[in-house]
């Protein structure tokens, strides 16, 4: 039987709220799996009753669409703002693109992982999954067309920048950040066929 969790105790904390429970299942699903996700679990490792869960949703279905939304606006969002927001050359707004997959603060490569292999069992997540795939793909190829690029290349272009970083987690290397750091210059000009604008390029900003 699930433990219960005392009315007085659960009323002295904060009221949980949708986005912890949110949380909670994206932490889960990285580290275990969706299959793991489970009402009762989740509420045991927040220390709230089930109640909670369904103050918040009707069901797990419910949560699992709230959690493959949530990884949609984190998977497109920071890719997106690089295009609408960063300004300067080409060059330096495909490095900047470049750079939201050098920074964990803005692209994680576990949960996105987690959310490929929880689409192999699922056509609506798979669904999703393509989206994005093509959403940030688009993306790139908008920049190799500013940086010159006939419509063709700048798509094959783009392609092959996307599915070599995907390929780079697919596979699970391994590398310190000061070795990607310095290989990101050799990188970029195999990738783009144009050198990567130095840091004190006037013409960056």
């Amino acid at each position: 039987m699930f433990p219960s969790v005392s009315s007085s105790a659960e009323s002295s904390r904060p009221a949980l709220t949708r986005r912890a429970w949110i949380d909670e299942a994206r932490r889960v699903l990285v580290d275990k799996g969706v299959g793991e996700i489970k009402i009762d679990a989740l509420a045991r490792r927040l220390a709230v009753t089930r109640g909670s869960f369904y103050w918040h949703f009707a069901a797990r279905d419910d949560l699992l669409d709230a959690l493959l939304d949530d990884w949609r606006d984190c998977a497109l969002a920071p890719f997106a703002r690089v295009v609408a927001e960063v300004r300067g050359r080409p060059e330096r707004r495909l490095l900047a693109y470049f750079e939201v997959w050098l920074d964990t603060a803005r692209y994680d490569p576990d949960h996105d992982a987690a959310v490929r292999d929880w689409a192999r069992g699922s056509a609506a997540v798979d669904a999703a999954v393509r989206a994005v795939d093509g959403a940030r793909i688009a993306g790139l190829a908008t920049l190799f067309a500013e940086l010159g690029c006939s419509a063709i290349e700048a798509e094959v272009r783009a392609r092959i920048v996307y599915y070599h970083q995907v390929g780079y987690y697919a596979l699970r290397i391994a590398e310190p950040d000061d070795l990607r750091r310095r290989l990101l210059p050799t990188y970029f000009r195999v990738l783009t066929g144009v050198d990567m604008p130095a840091d004190d390029d006037p013409h960056n900003c």
